[in-house]
């Protein structure tokens, strides 16, 4: 039986282990930050960054600015530096105009007023680290906002190394019982920022001059991931009920409002089954993927139709499928002879001893999630080129495994209209470049069977 050899990886893995405990309610303090040796390039790029932001002529240079909202006559100014002579509760409300303003327009003008107000506060404070854990949550939140959006590419490191900090400094400073009440919007920041914090290790990964460089690295993100888990898992327990956030909606244009515990859960799941796929080795690829994997079953019992959680579980279904593919292709480069299992069989295809494998299991079970997402996808309108050829992708890994022609040809076909739906919808140069070979290929495996 002829099989397809492109094994192209989803593209849906862009869009979703075992952890420590947080600790018990009754420590009044905790630390569950652990930084690597790697900080020192992290902390120049810090200092360069906080030298910057000092100096910069921005919109709050001064801590008697105000500063208009020109969407909001509600509030149309704010005043960094007010009346009440309590500076936390002024730098609280700056914040919160800041989340504020960027949900309605997405202009950064209190985000940058909040980390220069920040800085001052530092500054004047007489001491290396400002005494407050509250402030500390905020300075590294605003740092962490403006990355997302406003931060040039050279200056990324810096602030998510900032951020780190006074993470840290909040950790050290946070007393439970008093800090209740904010607590877990610390730890999903904190979760959050390591995520970041792993983003730009695999940056460096990639750019590794020699394979000793590469594996210390790879300890670096998975020290991060675990990081992000510990912080992630007590942070999602706490969010009150029917907590919202405001969000980009599908269309890339619009805002909307989105209950806050299953966004943020699918945007952790989808970021660690992302670090999860680039692990070459069994084990952190498993881990990894599973622990994304419990995070959306929890989403799911709650979300029966999000569509972002079945094609997160397709995600990382496909993930750990396409690691036993790499085995067999290098097999294959080794030059391995093709095993009488190889050979055309009879009977029902699935029913057949590759399918009690995890290969066999997680490739049929990565189909029902996908075929449930592109079901869901299409009752919502929320249809997208990365849902069609994940699907597409998902019945590939049964090509590859298929032991009768066929059913080889079922699943071939499938992929082959699930494609030339996405490039027939979304019209995309790099899609056409992505799968014209294998659409090539299979065109002519399939003719060869009729």
């Amino acid at each position: 039986m002829a099989k397809t050899k492109s094994r192209p990886r989803g593209l849906g893995k862009s869009a979703a282990a075992s952890t420590a405990e947080a600790e018990d309610s009754g420590s009044a303090r905790f630390n569950p930050i652990a930084r690597t040796e790697g900080d020192k390039e992290g902390s120049e790029n810090a200092a360069a960054v906080a030298t910057s932001l000092s100096s910069a002529e921005a919109t709050a240079k001064s801590s008697d600015l105000e500063m208009a909202d020109p969407q909001n006559e509600e509030t149309a100014s704010l005043a960094i530096k007010g009346d009440t002579g309590d500076e936390m509760e002024e730098l609280r409300q700056t914040y919160e105009a800041a989340q504020k303003q960027f949900a309605e327009n997405g202009t950064q003008e209190y985000l940058r007023g909040t980390i220069h107000e920040c800085d001052r506060m530092v500054r004047n404070c007489g001491q290396d680290v400002y005494p407050s854990s509250e402030f500390n949550f905020i300075y590294a939140s605003a740092l962490h906002d403006y990355s997302l959006f406003g931060a040039e590419l050279e200056e990324l490191d810096g602030f998510v190394d900032i951020a780190l900090d006074h993470i840290g400094h909040a950790a050290d400073l946070i007393d439970k019982a008093k800090d209740a009440e904010w607590l877990w919007k610390y730890y999903i920041l904190a979760g959050k920022v390591h995520l970041q914090k792993a983003d730009s290790l695999h940056e460096k990964q990639e750019k590794a001059k020699s394979k000793k460089q590469f594996d210390k690295l790879s300890k670096e993100i998975e020290l991060e991931l675990e990081q992000a888990a510990n912080c992630y898992e007590p942070g999602f327990k706490g969010v009150p009920e029917g907590a919202e956030k405001h969000t980009v909606g599908s269309d890339m244009k619009t805002i909307e409002k989105v209950p806050l515990k299953p966004h943020e859960m699918i945007h952790a799941a989808s970021t660690v089954a992302l670090h999860a796929d680039r692990f070459d080795d069994y084990e952190r690829r498993t881990k990894w993927n599973a622990w994304a994997m419990k995070i959306l079953e929890a989403v799911k019992a709650d979300a029966p139709t999000s569509v972002e959680v079945f094609q997160g579980l397709a995600t990382c279904l496909h993930s750990i499928v396409g690691w036993w593919a790499d085995q067999e292709d290098d097999e294959d480069e080794d030059g391995g002879e093709d095993s009488e299992d190889d050979e055309e069989q009879t009977g029902d295809e699935y029913s057949l001893p590759i399918y009690s494998t995890e290969r066999g299991r997680f490739s049929l079970e990565a189909l029902d999630s996908i075929q449930k997402a592109v079901e869901l996808a299409r009752e919502q309108d929320k249809l997208t080129s990365d849902l069609l050829t994940l699907a597409a992708e998902c019945h590939l890994n049964l090509v590859n495994i298929a032991k009768t022609d066929d059913a080889a040809a079922k699943q071939s076909k499938a992929a082959i209209a699930l494609i030339k739906e996405a490039m027939a919808t979304f019209p995309d140069q790099s899609l056409e470049e992505r799968y014209a070979e294998l659409l090539s290929e299979m065109d002519e495996i399939q003719q060869s069977t009729e």
